[in-house]
Parts: structure tokens; C-alpha cells; sequence
């Protein structure tokens, strides 16, 4: 397949896995909080893995921030860096973040007027280690019920699997999570007759819990969430 193809089939299948699981099995009706707070925090994991390929590959220099590792009293580790940012929340017109993408499901010119991602990295940068790191701040209309770090564990590894079977470019990782939040947004949103949703939810507050789970997500240790498989270059 195409690079083009490879991309359209990994699109396809975060979509569509996403969009099943989180479907009542019985009902069909979609949790709709919990399928964006999932997919944000599959693209915050993906996006280390982006960066680390980024670093890999020498698509970014390695600096003293690029990638920084960070240790807690209970022995657990976390990652930050330019590396992190440059695939989560910067980006740039040859290499779009998730946020550059996901954003664009808000139907918003004044979206970044409304949510500050880099508000949502400085509070988890501060919660690392405590009980309120990863847990997403949104509308108690909406039931997030499954820490966003539930969902990278649960749905993670399969997606990295599938990903080195369909031999996607690490590079594009950010292309196909932003593009599958476009998509989403019009079910969790309740915009699709054939699937009900519990609690449609606005479009801003999609794409708000998309970066308050993907933030937090982006720092998790990849061995902790059995995701430290490394592409070949």
C-alpha cells in the first residue's frame, strides 16, 4: 500500500474500533464522554511514541528538553519535552499537532480563545504524581467513568500493534488521531441518526476533554503501559 493508503487504513480503524467499543453492545448507544476521553488519551500516548520516532529518525535535534524524564518518590516515571509539544500541542504546516487538528472539530475560529492547552500542560505538570494527575476537567454533565490512563492500557498496545502491521510512518501518528477526532466529534456530538449518543455533548467541550486527556496521556512511560515497542527507520 501507499503511504496515502497505510493512512486511510489507520484512520479507519481507530474510528472504527473507537466508535464499537465505546457502543452498548445491547443498545448500540454510544458513551459519548468516555469514547472522546479515550480517543484523546490514545492520541496523547501516541504522540510520545511520535516524538521518540521524531528523536529516533533525527527529524529533531536532542536537547537538554527535548525529551526529559521525570521520577516520583513511588518510583513511577514521566516524560515531558519539546519533543512531547512539538507532536501534541505546536506542530507546524508539513507536521500538524493534535491539537492543530482536533481543534478543528470545535467549528470554531475562536477555539483557541476558549481552551488553553497550554493551561491543561502546566496543571498536569503540577500533578504528576498525586491523585488528580490524568483526571480530565469537564462538565460533570458529561460521565467520564474511565480514567483517560484506563483507556491507554486497555486500547493502546492493540492500536500500536495494529499500526506496525499496517506499517504506518510513526510520523504520521498526530495526522491520523486529529483526523479521527474530526471525524468523531459528529457522534459523540449527536449529529448521526444511526447512532444515539447518552449525552451529546457540544462540540467545544469535545474538543476540550479531547486535550485533557491527551495532555496528561503524552507523559505516561510507555514500559508502564506495555507500549515501549520502537519502529524501525
Amino acid at each position: 500500500m501507499s503511504t496515502e493508503e497505510i493512512v486511510r487504513a489507520c484512520t479507519a480503524e481507530v474510528g472504527g474500533y473507537v466508535l464499537a467499543t465505546y457502543r452498548d453492545k445491547k443498545t448500540g448507544v454510544l458513551n459519548a464522554a468516555n469514547g472522546v476521553s479515550a480517543l484523546g488519551a490514545l492520541a496523547g500516548i501516541f504522540a510520545q511514541v511520535q516524538a521518540r520516532a521524531m528523536l529516533r529518525f533525527g527529524v529533531i535535534p536532542q536537547t537538554e528538553t527535548t525529551l526529559v524524564e521525570i521520577s516520583t518518590k513511588a518510583g513511577d516515571h514521566y516524560y515531558f519535552g519539546d519533543a512531547i509539544n512539538a507532536c501534541l500541542l505546536e506542530g507546524s504546516e508539513n507536521s500538524p499537532s493534535f491539537w492543530n487538528l482536533s481543534a478543528g472539530a470545535a467549528n470554531d475560529p475562536k477555539i483557541g480563545d476558549k481552551i488553553k492547552p497550554q493551561e491543561i500542560a502546566r496543571r498536569a505538570a503540577k500533578e504528576v504524581g498525586s491523585p488528580d494527575f490524568g483526571r480530565p476537567r469537564i462538565d460533570t454533565r458529561y460521565r467520564v467513568t474511565e480514567p483517560p490512563a484506563e483507556a491507554v492500557r486497555k486500547h493502546g498496545p492493540w492500536l500500536l500493534a495494529r499500526f506496525l502491521e499496517l506499517n504506518l510512518d510513526p510520523l504520521l501518528l498526530m495526522y491520523v488521531f486529529g483526523s479521527v477526532a474530526q471525524s468523531f466529534a459528529q457522534f459523540a456530538a449527536g449529529e448521526i441518526k444511526d447512532v444515539q449518543t447518552d449525552s451529546p455533548m457540544q462540540r467545544t467541550d469535545i474538543v476540550r476533554l479531547y486535550m485533557e486527556s491527551a495532555i496528561p496521556s503524552s507523559k505516561l512511560d510507555l514500559r508502564a503501559v506495555d507500549m515501549a515497542i520502537e519502529w524501525k527507520a
